[in-house]
Order: structure tokens, then C-alpha cells, then sequence
């Protein structure tokens, strides 16, 4: 009885209790509200996947919105051995910059028109993806390579080399500005028929943006006179020569001179027509003066030079300026007549035969 009587108050009280509670959830159920309401342990809502908004994009919607991105296509016009891909190897190593080498647009022109990427309106972003990827595969595996540049020691194995490293060949960082094609001598001898320059236009109209133009020049004499040596087979002889020995080719530097004035009245025409959107750079600027040239590149294309762009890209921008027109032996008619025609192009003035890269 004692027992009974002492834990009677206490069931009783239990009891009561969970009377309450039920009552109480009876209550929240019936309302639709939640005992977390208003408090900072408030449960999140989970919805069904099926229902969620997504902003999931797949690789290839990816790549779409990349290249709607660019803001400036750009190409090469110009001459052999101009330091063309020395111009193209620094601008691909910029973060907002995609440049392949020799990808020769003008050439493979047709492939673009193809019917069905013209009814699916995909012939921009076709041309985009094949410099994009042509870029990548240079940086891993070709010209632009780090194995190609270097040996096992650390050592250069190039005069030039066209690796840039620590930036961002082959790549690009957040989005791409500006992307196109270095193939400056070619798409010059190209445009030397006249109705060639309606393709331009064409082009123009595909990549949907502003169309810009790098003219590398070089000391016109050197030109032609390692065009000269090209042509005879003799470049490469010509690198052993003693001081003052010289090869005599006057029917190939007479043939040289005129596919060079061929080749400067092709860029003049694009010049007159693109106007502002052509830009000059003396190929000895890019050794004698780097920053400079960089900047003005930059500027050109619209896009930003970081210090660090600068100080990496300066790192292969080195040595002297190569002069071959002492390799070859001209006539004072030859150079009389080249120094006559140079005053035709405003983008030679500066240029003579004495005169040497300073």
C-alpha cells in the first residue's frame, strides 16, 4: 500500500503530461506550421530534382557561351620570316588571348561554308573550336611545347623559342577576348588577287565581331634577302659564312624583289580598307624594345597587360635582330630600284639599306 500510494502522484503527473504533448502536435499538424518556426534550427525545404531549376551547363553549352564571349577576331598579314611567330607565340600566352600558328584560315576558307553548319548557324563557333584546339595541341605537343624548347639539363636548343612559360599558352583564363590566326605571309599572297579580298569581308561576317589585322614588317632589304636564300637553298650555308662572304643569286633576288612588292601592295590594300584596324609592328621592336611592343599590342586588341605577362613574355623576347642582306650580293641598280619602290608604302619610310636596327 505505502509503495502504491508513493508512485501514484507521479503516473498521474505522466500521464497529464503526455495528454498535453498530443494535444499540442495535434494542434501544429492541424495548422501547418513547424515547432522550429521562428527559431534558428528552422529545417530546410527539400525539393524533388525533378522540380529544381538547374544551371547546369553541359561541355558544349559551355563552349558555346565561351566563344559568344569574344569581343575581337584577329589575323596576320605580312612577309616570310618576319618574326610573325614570335608576335603569335606571346599573344596566345595571354590569359584573354587564343592565337594558334599557321592554322591558315584563308586556305581552309570553304570548309566554313559547309551547308550544314551555315543552316544551323554554327560556322562561328566550327572556326572558334578548330583555333581553340589547334592552340592546345601546340602548347602540349608542338611548336609552343615546353620539350621542344628545352633539354633534359635546362638548356634552350632554339635560338628562338616560342614557349612562354608560366603563362597561359594553350589556354585562357575566365573567358577568351580575342582569338584568331597567324598565317601573315600566306593569307598576304592570298590576298594578291585582288577578289580575294571579298573573302575578308566574309570573314568578317561570320565571326559576328570587330576584325583586326597585325602587320609584322621588317627591314625590307632582309626581306628579300633571306627570301633570296630561301628560294636558292642556301640559308643554311649562308650561316657559316665568314664576315663579308656573300652569295651571288641575282635571278633569285630579282624574283625575290618582285614577290616582296607583290606582297606589300597586297597588306597596303588591306590597310586602305581596314584603316584603324591594321597595326604596324617593326619585327626588330619586338627584341630592342619588348615592353613597348607588348603594350601597343595590348592596347590594340583591347585587352589588359598584367606585370606579370610583361616580365614573362620579355624573358623570350631577346637577342639581336637578324640582318641578311649582307649575306647576298646586290647590285647598286638593285638597290636604287628597292629604295624607290619602298616610298610607295608608308609602312617602309623608316627602312634603307644602311640603315641598321637600333
Amino acid at each position: 500500500m505505502l509503495l502504491r500510494r508513493k508512485w501514484f502522484p507521479l503516473l498521474f503527473t505522466g500521464l497529464l503530461a503526455s495528454s498535453f504533448l498530443a494535444l499540442y502536435f495535434v494542434k501544429v499538424e492541424n495548422s501547418g506550421s513547424s515547432i522550429f518556426e521562428d527559431t534558428s534550427c528552422k529545417q530546410p525545404t527539400i525539393h524533388s530534382k525533378e522540380n529544381a531549376e538547374s544551371h547546369f551547363l553541359s561541355p558544349a553549352e559551355e563552349l558555346f557561351k565561351l566563344y559568344d564571349g569574344v569581343e575581337t577576331f584577329v589575323m596576320f598579314i605580312g612577309y616570310q620570316r618576319s618574326s610573325h611567330s614570335l608576335v603569335g607565340a606571346i599573344l596566345d600566352a595571354h590569359p584573354e588571348i587564343i592565337i594558334p600558328s599557321e592554322f591558315d584560315l584563308m586556305t581552309r576558307w570553304k570548309k566554313y561554308q559547309a551547308p550544314e553548319l551555315i543552316q544551323n548557324n554554327l560556322q562561328k563557333y566550327a572556326l572558334f573550336y578548330d583555333l581553340h584546339r589547334l592552340s592546345m595541341k601546340q602548347a602540349m605537343f608542338g611548336i609552343r611545347a615546353n620539350f621542344n624548347n628545352t633539354k633534359p639539363t635546362g638548356e634552350s636548343t632554339a635560338k628562338y623559342t616560342y614557349h612562354v612559360p608560366g603563362l597561359w599558352q594553350g589556354g585562357y583564363q575566365n573567358k577568351i577576348k580575342v582569338i584568331g590566326d597567324k598565317k601573315g605571309g600566306v593569307t598576304s599572297g592570298i590576298l594578291m588577287d585582288p577578289r580575294s579580298m571579298s573573302e575578308l569581308g566574309e570573314i568578317s561576317q561570320l565571326v559576328q565581331v570587330p576584325m583586326k589585322f597585325i602587320h609584322v614588317t621588317r627591314n625590307p632589304f632582309d626581306n628579300i634577302a633571306t627570301m633570296t636564300l630561301l628560294k636558292s637553298c642556301s640559308r643554311n650555308a649562308a650561316k657559316e659564312f665568314e664576315a663579308g662572304e656573300k652569295i651571288n643569286r641575282k635571278n633569285y633576288l630579282e624574283r625575290s624583289i618582285g614577290q616582296y612588292f607583290e606582297l606589300a601592295a597586297s597588306n597596303q590594300r588591306v590597310r586602305e580598307r581596314y584603316s584603324d584596324a591594321v597595326l604596324d609592328i617593326p619585327a626588330h621592336e619586338t627584341v630592342l624594345r619588348p615592353r613597348e611592343t607588348l603594350q601597343r599590342l595590348c592596347d590594340f586588341l583591347g585587352v589588359t597587360c598584367s606585370h606579370d605577362y610583361f616580365e614573362k613574355c620579355s624573358k623570350v623576347m631577346f637577342g639581336i635582330p637578324s640582318v641578311t642582306r649582307d649575306k647576298v650580293v646586290w647590285t647598286d641598280e638593285q638597290i636604287k630600284r628597292v629604295t624607290e619602290m619602298m616610298k610607295s608604302y608608308p609602312f617602309l619610310k623608316d627602312y634603307s639599306f644602311d640603315k641598321y636596327p637600333s
